[in-house]
């Protein structure tokens, strides 16, 4: 439904988005990950048609992105970091206003207007200028103009900025409820607010993609799916790094003096069974233990450590046209 295939832009010398490869299936909601200056922003005005690319194209819903290719703009959606709402016109002439530029024809555009209006909580202020608006109302008038259509492929960058948590929970229904609909494709640094929304994600780093893949195929790239919890009554550091399968142990004290530690699993380690020797191996040494359990790895570290191997085995300057290719982790659900 999205596809990008070796798009390329350049900036006078700096090589912004580099030959950049990926899909993203019917249906789906995929999260954009990457560091400030990753080329995420640039990636995804090209995917929208706002800008071309110097090399490469761009496909939504079966339509190529080209140079005034007006049918293929008209099957997306995009709300960019900046809500673009007009301060001067109301909610209700804005969102009409973008309904009669993505085609919406006359006979049903209020209709249209009002289900927009009322699927992003924003029906009681749609008399109000949007220069009067809240940030968090001039986000949510901006996502009601980029549905006003019911696009089939939606594009979101930092969607959710400047909501309130309750419009944050608000706003996760509200794509579940699109993804019948609709393709989606979320950019945000809040990677817990990727991991409650998405179903896949694609990282990129210097302007490639690194990483991409459903989010289960993300956590086994550079990290373990799952580490242990365990509190127990003496610091536990020393014994559990010697039980076999286990790639590295935090321990800290807890206010009422016991030891809260986090254990890694390396790959390919059977969670339950390490759980199960990492018990016996504290039993064993008389350490008393109140809590042992599973939990699974949040997305922010698999990303850090994502980034942190590529660093590693790459010396090659972020925007210099001279630097050496990077190969992404090979993943099953990544384009090859």
């Amino acid at each position: 439904m999205i596809e990008a295939n070796g798009i390329v832009k350049r900036f006078g010398r700096v090589i912004a988005v580099d030959h950049v490869t990926f899909s993203v299936p019917a249906g789906a909601v995929c999260g954009f990950l990457g560091p400030n200056g990753a080329g995420k922003t640039t990636t995804i005005r090209m995917l929208v048609g706002a800008v071309a690319p110097d090399a490469g194209e761009v496909s939504m819903a079966g339509l190529r992105m080209d140079a005034g290719s007006a049918q293929a703009r008209r099957v997306v959606g995009y709300l960019p970091e900046e809500s673009p709402v007009e301060p001067d016109l109301t909610v209700n002439e804005f969102v009409g206003f973008r309904a009669e530029l993505y085609g919406v024809p006359r006979a049903l555009r209020a209709d249209a207007v009002t289900r927009a209006l009322a699927r992003c909580n924003v029906t009681d202020v749609r008399h109000r200028l949007c220069g009067q608006l809240s940030k968090g109302y001039r986000q949510r008038v901006g996502l009601a103009a980029a549905i006003v259509h019911a696009p089939r492929v939606l594009v979101l960058d930092e969607p959710t900025s400047g909501l309130d948590p309750s419009q944050v929970i608000d706003f996760r229904a509200l794509l579940q409820d699109l993804r019948s609909e609709t393709t989606i494709l979320l950019s945000s640094h809040v990677l817990a607010e990727v991991e409650a929304s998405c179903d896949r994600a694609v990282l990129i780093d210097s302007g490639r993609v690194v990483a991409a893949g459903t989010m289960a195929e993300l956590r086994t790239v550079g990290a373990a799916s799952e580490r242990l919890l365990v509190e127990c009554a003496v610091d536990a550091s020393t014994s559990l790094r010697g039980v076999r399968g286990v790639r590295a142990v935090r321990c800290a004290q807890l206010a009422d003096g016991w030891f809260a530690c986090e254990i890694d699993a390396a790959d390919g380690v059977d969670a339950t069974a390490l759980a199960e020797e990492s018990g016996r191996v504290l039993v064993s040494a008389g350490n008393a233990v109140r809590r042992l359990e599973r939990s699974a790895i949040p997305l922010e570290a698999i990303v850090r450590r994502i980034l942190a191997g590529v660093g590693a085995g790459s010396s090659h300057a972020a925007g210099d046209p001279a630097r050496a290719p990077l190969t992404p982790p090979s993943l099953p659900g990544a384009p090859s």
